[in-house]
Formats: structure tokens, sequence, C-alpha cells
């Protein structure tokens, strides 16, 4: 019987500071997050713009892996003793 109070009292003492520093401040909306950043519509339109450009590259750089004349050959070199 005495051998089952650590456990119980680590599980309760593990939940008790659960609530404490994650659920209490959740629940207060002071979630341990840095604050949002506030998104204008500029920053916006430069984050889509970024993200066509990175778009666009990787769709270049997966046509010319898929290209057989630009790829080079994908043969495994033979063994020579």
């Amino acid at each position: 019987m005495t051998g089952t109070w650590p456990p119980l009292a680590a599980t309760a003492l593990a939940a008790a500071l659960t609530y404490v520093c994650c659920i209490r401040p959740m629940r207060r909306h002071d979630a341990c997050s840095p604050t949002p950043h506030e998104h204008t519509g500029q920053s916006i339109d430069e984050e889509i713009r970024r993200t066509r450009e990175e778009l666009d590259l990787l769709r270049a750089h997966s046509a010319a892996e898929t290209d057989p004349a630009a790829a080079p050959s994908r043969r495994p070199e033979t063994i020579r003793p």
C-alpha cells in the first residue's frame, strides 16, 4: 500500500503544475507565446509575392529534375575490378 503513494503524489504534482503553468495562462489568454504580428495589407501582399516566387523557383527546379535532357544519367556506375 505504501508503494502506491509516491506515484500518486507525483501524478498529482504533475497535474497541478500543468494547470498552473499551462492551462490557467491559456484560459486568461496569456498563453506563453509572443504577441501576434500585426499584419497590414502591404505585409500580406509582400508575403504572397515571396511565396509565389518561391513556388515558381520550386516548380522550375522540379521541371529541371524531371527533364531527361537536363538531368544527368541516374544509372549506377559499373564497378570495375
